[in-house]
Order: structure tokens, then C-alpha cells, then sequence
């Protein structure tokens, strides 16, 4: 194969697979823990370019019992910025002072609540572009002293400046300012607990976890559900919290998180309260304006001892955004998080039922943690096809057919030896994988390609590598006039499958199933510099053992030396694609 291909090859491998690594962006805000460094987990260190944004500032001095008017915007005209988070600082401490104020309808801007406070930073709705951005903030009563703001605005996923600092704002403590208590004792007003496992099982169905806790009655979260006799549910949702989080309940028709119908039981500044939102496409949670008819609280929400119960009167056909019918069995999604004022963020815990349950019927116990093997024998076969023999056995052709000169195997030479053995191989775990991830599902999951690209892109490589050995067993002999056509056609159908499959394994990293931390990028993308690494020297060392007319010069006296040489770097290259493939499948059985 031509170096030119070859290199082509390597930029499209490069160019696909990083394409899939923009998964860690928040494109509705800033969540709580980016509070203490005000840094996006974007994976790129910040630019180093002066920001071509500011913080305009509408007067330099305040009053304790005033306000002040802040406005983000760009210094350089049509200018726009996707994201930002603000907060105001003590200049002498560095502490985080004051609250911001954002009315309902401003749907450019939310307040986010740093350090267990209120309201006292600000951050973006949507990574819509923003030419500017203007905002309330409200000084704390009978502060006296210098306040800086500062803020990391987000042009684009790669580009963004942190803790960009504004002029300095003297605020005077007002004579008439009195500090006010926020804190309101409201225990002893609040009724006791329902005892929420009673009838699981008999009268309703139940669905909590950890494993076993109904029995025990020891459960961190649960949902209870049972069909009334006016087409609704009866929903129970229980968790345990504390400060201002929430315990959520959403209903799925394909296991993953978005377009779903949710319903909230937030406590949030000692109020307690039940709301319906909706997961979209793009897995962001929004709080709907107002609950839908037919959705009724059957009793107060309730917080007793670090746990929180809401009972609902649930419509089982309805409109949230896309139409839903409960009647058709669900799956369970059950979430709990910190939340804002006005929705909730992201999950610090999160569970989905093993499988559909059909909620006017299923009364029985179940428990959300449902065996992952399947899942974890298909992404390890995967792992070992592609990142371990694919991407060995494609060596072979290329670079050592004057590896092991004269040394054979039931007459076959060496390199084709290795070769045939390392891609029956991912020929092998391919096709069992593949089989084995359409079990688990139980079929094809409906679900676009734009949300989730990696089921029609493994389809497509298992395709192109199951036709591999079909097109291998009728290659035509060696001297045969069209055999070329055959080494062109078995060479493109190979690399594209190898292509895809790095490319698919990239994606598979932001699947919510997968489970995988975001280390597994950075481990991915030391396969594909090694791969392209090893690509880019072994054509180098061919280069100098060949002659004018392409062809490797067997007299040349460093052959055996450039045997050696290739050698060296094959066992190195293996031991450090099975040392990062063995990394991957760690990951994933500790998923």
C-alpha cells in the first residue's frame, strides 16, 4: 500500500475518532462543582489569548441595600460568547459575597448555588450564542467594603478565559440595613413520613434501591406506583437528601436518558415542593411553567430525618412536550442531585430499571441494578478486536513480509500466519459481540443517529469486517492479472472497519450505559498516537531498504538488522496496545 494512503488513512482515523470527544460541556450551566475553580471540564487548558470579552459595570459605588447592574459582553463588535459563570468577591478575602437576582421570564441567565449559599453566582440557560448578557446583583446587607466580579466566559468548546476580573466596586454599608434571618425551623410543623413500603408488592409496585432494602426497609431511593380508577397513577417517590436536593422519577421508553417525562420532589430552601419536567433529546432536564391537568399532589410533600416523600396524582396519557402513554410499559429512571431555584441539576446518583415495567399491571418488588456482564463482555470483546488484534494483525501485510525471510508455518510464511490468526480473531469477538449486545437490548433500540451515532456505526463495522475472510477465501492467486483490484478492495474494506471501530469505542465512552469515566478518552487517544506512531516509523525504516522501483532490496546486507529492528518495535507497539486495551476493559468491568 502506498505511504500516501497510508497517511491518509492516519488523518482520517485521527480526524473521526477525536470528533467524538465533545461530551463534557454544560450546554445549560454551569453545575455546582465548578464553583471553587470556575473552570469547564472541557479536557483543553484555557487560552492564552487576551479575552475578547468584558464586564461592564453600570456605577463603580453602591449601598449595602442597593443593587447593581452588571452586563457581560463582547469588546469587539458582533462578537458572541456560548457560555459564562460570574460571582462577586470580597477583594480582601476572596470570599464569595452577595446574590444575583434573574427574573423567570429571562431565559438567556439562571442563578447557581455555590458553597451551600444562595444564589450567589450566575451562569447561562443555553450555549446559544450571547452578544451580551446583563444581570442584578444584590450586595449583602450591611456589607462595607471592595467587591471585584469575576468571570469565565466560553466562546467555544476549546476556547474559553477563567476568572476574567472586573473594576473594582466600592460597596458603603447603609444605615437602615438590618440583617435577616433566612433560616426557618419548620420541623416540628411537618408530619411524620408515610410509611412508604407498605404493600409493596400486593397493592402497588415498588422499585428501589439498594438491592434487597425494601424488606429491611433501608432504602436510599424508591418509587411506588399502582393504577387508579380514573386512568391515573398513584405515584410515590422517596429518597434520601439533604439541603437543597432533589429525588426524581422519569419515565422511558428505551432505557436512556432523554425524552422523558419526569416528575421532581425538590426540597429547596425549606420548601418542598412536586413539579413536572422533561429530559429532552439532548439529556437536559426543564422544568415545565406549570404542571400538566390531571397532575395533583395527594398529600404534602414531606421531610422527615434526611428523607424526602412526595405522593402525585399521575395522568396516564398525556402531553409533556411529546405525547406519552403509560399505559405501554416504561423503563424507570430514578436521579438525585443537588437543584436550583428553578430546575434541577445535574445527578449525583442515578439508577434505570433492567427492564420495561408495565405500570398498571406489574405490582411486584423489583430493584434498579441489573446485570451489566452482557454489556461488559461486548465492550471487552470490542476492546480486545480492535484495540488490541486489528490493530496489531494490519501491520503485518504491510510492514513485515520480510520480517522472518525463509521461517513458515503448514507453508505459510510467518507475517501471513500472524496476520490471518490476529484477524480471525477480531473476526471472532466481533461477530460475538455484535450478537451479544443485540441480546441484551433485547433488538434494535429506535434512537437517532444524531443523538447516538454508535449503534448505526457498529453495524456498518461489523458488516465491513465480517465480509473480510469471504473476500480473503476468493483472493485471486498472486500472479493473477486482477489481483491488484483484490489487494485495493481488501485493503479499503479493512481499514474503514478499523476506522470505525476506534471510532465507534470513542463514542461508546459518552453513553450513559457504558458507564466509563473520562480518563478512557485520554487512554484512547494514546492508542491512536501509538497506532499512527508506529504507521509513521515502520515506513520510515522501509524507506531505506528499498529500491528505486519500490521493491525491498533482499541483498541489502542491514537486512537482517531491519528484521531486527522491525521486531523490536512490533513486541514494544503489542505490549503498549495490551497495556492500554487492558486499561479500557478495566474500566469497563469496574463499570
Amino acid at each position: 500500500m502506498p505511504s500516501s494512503v497510508m497517511s491518509l488513512f492516519c488523518c482520517l482515523f485521527m480526524a473521526i475518532t477525536f470528533s467524538g470527544i465533545d461530551v463534557a460541556a454544560y450546554p445549560t450551566g454551569a453545575p455546582t462543582t465548578a464553583c471553587e475553580s470556575m473552570t469547564p471540564d472541557h479536557g483543553f487548558p484555557p487560552s492564552n489569548i487576551p479575552c475578547p470579552f468584558e464586564i461592564i459595570l453600570n456605577q463603580n459605588q453602591t449601598f449595602s441595600n442597593g443593587s447593581l447592574k452588571i452586563t457581560l459582553q463582547s469588546s469587539q463588535p458582533s462578537g458572541s460568547f456560548k457560555g459564562f459563570l460570574v460571582m462577586g468577591f470580597n477583594k480582601a478575602t476572596d470570599r464569595v459575597i452577595g446574590s444575583f437576582q434573574i427574573p423567570s421570564s429571562y431565559n438567556l441567565s439562571k442563578t447557581v448555588d455555590c458553597n451551600n449559599e444562595y444564589e450567589n453566582a450566575a451562569t447561562h440557560k443555553s450555549k446559544d450564542p450571547k452578544e451580551s448578557v446583563t444581570l442584578d446583583w444584590i450586595p449583602p446587607q450591611g456589607y462595607d467594603g471592595d467587591v471585584i466580579f469575576k468571570t469565565t466566559f466560553v466562546e467555544q468548546f476549546t476556547t474559553y478565559w477563567v476568572k476574567q476580573p472586573s473594576e473594582i466596586v466600592k460597596v458603603v454599608a447603609s444605615e437602615n440595613a438590618t440583617p435577616t434571618s433566612t433560616t426557618t425551623d419548620v420541623t416540628n410543623t411537618r408530619p411524620p413520613l408515610p410509611d412508604v413500603y407498605d404493600g409493596c408488592g400486593l397493592s402497588k409496585g415498588c422499585i428501589a434501591t439498594p438491592d434487597d432494602c425494601v424488606k429491611s426497609k433501608t432504602c436510599s431511593m424508591m418509587a411506588t406506583y399502582k393504577k387508579l380508577v380514573n386512568d391515573h397513577l398513584q405515584l410515590e417517590i422517596y429518597g434520601q437528601v439533604k439541603g437543597n436536593e432533589y429525588v426524581a422519577v422519569g419515565f422511558s421508553t428505551d432505557s436512556k436518558m432523554g425524552s422523558d417525562s419526569v416528575v421532581e420532589c425538590v426540597q429547596y430552601r425549606e420548601t418542598l415542593e412536586a413539579y413536572q419536567s422533561y429530559n429532552t433529546p439532548q439529556r437536559n432536564n426543564q422544568r415545565l411553567p406549570s404542571n400538566l391537568p390531571g397532575f395533583v399532589k395527594l398529600n404534602s410533600p414531606t421531610y422527615v430525618d434526611g428523607y424526602i416523600y412526595c405522593s402525585v396524582q399521575h395522568p396516564l396519557v398525556f402531553n409533556n412536550t411529546v405525547s406519552f402513554d403509560l399505559n405501554k410499559p416504561h423503563y424507570l429512571l430514578m436521579a438525585t442531585g443537588s437543584t436550583g431555584k428553578d430546575n434541577i441539576q445535574e445527578h449525583s446518583e442515578k439508577e434505570k430499571s433492567g427492564m420495561s415495567i408495565d405500570l398498571t399491571k406489574d405490582y411486584s418488588v423489583s430493584y434498579f441494578k441489573e446485570s451489566r456482564v452482557l454489556k461488559q463482555l461486548h465492550g471487552s470483546f470490542m476492546v480486545i478486536a480492535w484495540l488490541m488484534a486489528a490493530s496489531t494483525g494490519v501491520m503485518m501485510p504491510r510492514y513485515m513480509k520480510k520480517t522472518w525471510v525463509g521461517k513458515q508455518f503448514m507453508k505459510k510464511d510467518l507475517w501471513f500466519v500472524y496476520h490471518r490468526a490476529l484477524m480471525v480473531l477480531a473476526w471472532t469477538l466481533t461477530v460475538i459481540g455484535f450478537i451479544i449486545i443485540f441480546i441484551d437490548v433485547d433488538g434494535w433500540v429506535s434512537e437517532s443517529i444524531s443523538e447516538n451515532p454508535h449503534p448505526l456505526i457498529g453495524c456498518i463495522t461489523t458488516v465491513l469486517a465480517f465480509i473480510q475472510p469471504f473476500m480473503a477465501w476468493m483472493r485471486p492467486l498472486p500472479n493473477a492479472p486482477n489481483r491488484y483490484i483484490f489487494n485495493w478492495a481488501h485493503m479499503l474494506v479493512g481499514y474503514s472497519a478499523h476506522i470505525l471501530a476506534i471510532t465507534c469505542i470513542f463514542l461508546a465512552v459518552e453513553m450513559d450505559e457504558a458507564e466509563l469515566p473520562y480518563e478512557t478518552y485520554w487512554i484512547l487517544t494514546a492508542h491512536v498516537c501509538c497506532y499512527v506512531g508506529v504507521h509513521v516509523l515502520l515506513t520510515f525504516l522501509a524507506r531505506r531498504n528499498v529500491d528505486g522501483h519500490g521493491e525491498m532490496k533482499d541483498d541489502n546486507p542491514g537486512l537482517k538488522q531491519a528484521s531486527l529492528q522491525r521486531q523490536v518495535i512490533l513486541v514494544c507497539y503489542i505490549c503498549i496496545v495490551v497495556g492500554l486495551g487492558s486499561a479500557v476493559i478495566a474500566f469497563i468491568a469496574g463499570a
